[in-house]
């Protein structure tokens, strides 16, 4: 690696149980990614988001765009949450529920509030997803991401209260109104990868990366804890079957394998 790593940055006392086998898979993790990984991830975002642009256009005029796949696969994890993302989007476009959510007439908790109001989807993760990642897209700098990885609305679970040892931070009645807090957190997320050496300074402080170098540490960082705990409970053949720990991180952010990989 170019860059010393600090584990403690990441891993904490909180994050699971106190056993040595976990501390030592989490190290192991550790091991597999560089910051050449974190700002490969970024540089892939980058690009997709300005793919995707022309699209998020169209959405935010109020006219449905050709076809939401793309889209929506860019705002999931997995084939079936694309699926059903894809729906929503073509059937949300059609309605015009996503004009408001992307003007800036309103603060950005009532324009969530009011588009949570709607009921797209019974899916109330997906909705985030959905809503927070249109706004990502539109505005990096300004608005951040919501995915269940980060903090699950349901589950009460995610690397966002890892990060902070505690749930306090996050949970509220009403994940309109929480989404400033997530938004503090990410911050804090962003200062961890900081002092990890996983995100470069210069690349956190550029003005069209950063926000995805963020979004790419935010990732392998929850890949490395999914890595540490898989690793722990399960046995190591098993293990085997996962990816890479940045393809994983690939995969939370809706990206393909890495290029490299698919030749």
């Amino acid at each position: 690696m170019s860059q010393p790593l600090r584990p403690s940055h990441l891993i904490k006392p909180k994050t699971g149980p106190d056993d040595p086998e976990l501390q030592e898979t989490l190290l192991e993790g550790l091991q597999q990614v560089a910051p050449q990984d974190v700002a490969a991830i970024a540089s892939e975002l980058v690009e997709r988001r300005q793919a995707l642009l022309p699209t998020l256009a169209t959405i935010a005029a109020g006219t449905a765009p050709e076809e939401c796949r793309t889209l929506a696969a860019a705002l999931t994890a997995t084939a079936k949450q694309a699926r059903e993302a894809a729906r929503i989007l073509e059937s949300g476009c059609c309605a015009g529920a996503f004009v408001p959510l992307l003007a800036e007439d309103l603060p950005v908790e009532d324009r969530l509030e009011r588009f949570l109001a709607l009921g797209l989807t019974g899916d109330r993760r997906l909705a985030l997803e959905l809503a927070t990642g249109l706004l990502h897209l539109a505005v990096p700098r300004r608005y951040w991401l919501w995915t269940r990885w980060l903090w699950d609305v349901d589950h009460r679970t995610g690397l966002l209260p890892l990060l902070a040892s505690s749930t306090h931070a996050i949970a509220g009645e009403d994940p309109a109104r929480d989404y400033r807090r997530l938004g503090a957190l990410i911050a804090l997320g962003a200062e961890l990868g900081r002092n990890s050496g996983l995100l470069p300074g210069e690349l956190a402080d550029d003005p069209e990366r950063g926000p995805f170098a963020t979004d790419a540490f935010l990732a392998v960082a929850y890949s490395v804890y999914l890595y540490g705990i898989t690793n722990w409970r399960l046995s190591r053949e098993f293990n085997r079957l996962l990816p890479p720990l940045p393809d994983l991180a690939r995969r939370l952010l809706g990206l393909p394998r890495a290029r490299q990989a698919q030749a």
